[in-house]
């Protein structure tokens, strides 16, 4: 097993987290994944229960590919976040047709579906990486995720055989195992990502309002300045949940939360993620199925190992998946 070793300069987790998703990284990347987003066709999934979801199919120009690669993004990113991109380059250069599917109210999807998106919305993910496997999939096809898209990946690679989705391994990075202890950390931590939630999350409650002014609060999302605040104001007005507490539990995977693990899984994650404590790791299910890569360095999402902004994880996860 390879190990994550960044670039003298490189080993702050804040600083390795922040460039995960910006700075020159941004042109980088995106002029690294040149063929993927070249070739890439967006396409509609429509889930048997109704929910519109949108993605991005790239087809390997090889004669025969290895499988498909089905690539989930974190909260408020989207299929065209810089970790997606290199990580779907790598695996469309490793032999892979390569899926990126955003979340509802994710990407420029907030006109598809008039109710709001939650982490606890697990059945239209899970049918929709089902119905990728069965239209575009081959021997081998891998369910990727980042953060929150790693904590969905873990449900469905969870559900996969009671399901019927013809999925033959997930890869989790720096998934989100407990929600409230992350959200705690994010809301305590280091200000400048609780500030880029807030900020992030706001922009697409706003874009979804334009779409849908049915839901009705514009005047209360002025007024919200904390993720405690808006966790608040939304899980009790806009979920079936009764208190917090219960949402971030019905998303979280640690205690019995994989029990039902039935193919090769991974989790890459590092002891410095400054919003998953690796501590949770050992509350997870213990299972025959389940590899934990565990690095001392990487951040949240990040692994950059080089100044030329290089995504370790990237490599690994193409590596991994054969």
């Amino acid at each position: 097993m390879t190990k994550f070793k960044p670039a003298l300069g490189l080993s702050n987790n804040h600083l390795q987290s922040i460039l995960s998703s910006s700075g020159p990284r941004t042109f980088l990347e995106k002029r690294r994944a040149r063929k993927l987003l070249r070739l890439s066709k967006r396409h509609i999934i429509t889930t048997p229960q109704g929910v519109t979801l949108e993605g991005f199919i790239t087809l390997h120009t090889a004669a025969s590919t290895k499988g498909l690669a089905i690539i989930l993004h974190g909260w408020e990113g989207c299929a065209d976040s810089l970790y997606v991109l290199s990580s779907g380059q790598k695996l469309l250069d490793a032999g892979y047709d390569v899926f990126r599917l955003n979340f509802r109210d994710h990407g420029d999807t907030h006109h598809l579906n008039p109710e709001l998106f939650n982490s606890s919305r697990l059945e239209e993910v899970a049918e929709a990486v089902k119905y990728l496997c069965a239209e575009f999939g081959g021997k081998h096809n891998v369910l990727c995720g980042y953060s929150l898209g790693g904590n969905f990946c873990l449900r469905v690679a969870n559900i996969a055989k009671s399901e019927d989705i013809k999925l033959h391994q997930a890869i989790a990075i720096c998934p989100v195992l407990h929600p409230r202890t992350t959200m705690a950390e994010l809301s305590t931590g280091f200000p400048i990502y609780e500030q880029y939630f807030v900020a992030k999350w706001k922009r697409s409650l706003t874009k979804k309002l334009r779409h849908h002014p049915q839901l009705g609060y514009g005047r209360a999302l002025k007024k919200l300045k904390t993720l405690d605040e808006m966790n608040q104001f939304f899980v009790d007005g806009y979920t079936h949940f009764s208190s917090r507490n219960d949402y971030f539990e019905a998303y979280s995977i640690i205690d019995d939360g994989l029990s039902q693990l039935a193919i090769p899984t991974t989790i890459i994650t590092s002891e410095d993620d400054p919003m998953i404590p690796a501590g949770h790791l050992s509350h997870l299910h213990q299972s025959k199925w389940l590899s934990i890569d565990l690095q001392a360095k990487g951040g949240h999402c990040a692994f950059i190992k080089n100044w030329k902004f290089e995504s370790w994880a990237s490599e690994r996860i193409a590596e991994l998946a054969k």
